[in-house]
C-alpha cells in the first residue's frame, strides 16, 4: 500500500508526465502495479535504499 505522501507525489508526477489527472483509486492501482513491475525487473537485485538520481546519473542532493 502506498503512503498518502507517496500517493500524492505519484499523482503529481503522472499528471506532469502523461497529462492525466488520476483519482486516488487509479493512483493506488497504477502505483502498486509500477512497484510490482520494478520488483519483477530487479528481482533479488532491488536496492535496499533507493537514491533519487538526476538525468545525468548523479545523486540528487537532499533538501534540508
Amino acid at each position: 500500500m502506498l503512503s498518502p505522501e507517496a500517493l500524492a507525489e505519484f499523482k503529481v508526477l503522472y499528471q506532469k508526465e502523461c497529462g492525466i489527472n488520476l483519482t486516488n483509486e487509479q493512483a493506488v492501482y497504477l502505483g502498486s502495479e509500477l512497484i510490482r513491475l520494478v520488483k519483477v525487473v530487479y528481482g533479488p537485485n532491488l536496492p535496499k535504499k533507493w537514491e533519487p538520481r538526476r538525468k545525468d546519473g548523479k545523486i540528487k542532493e537532499k533538501k534540508k
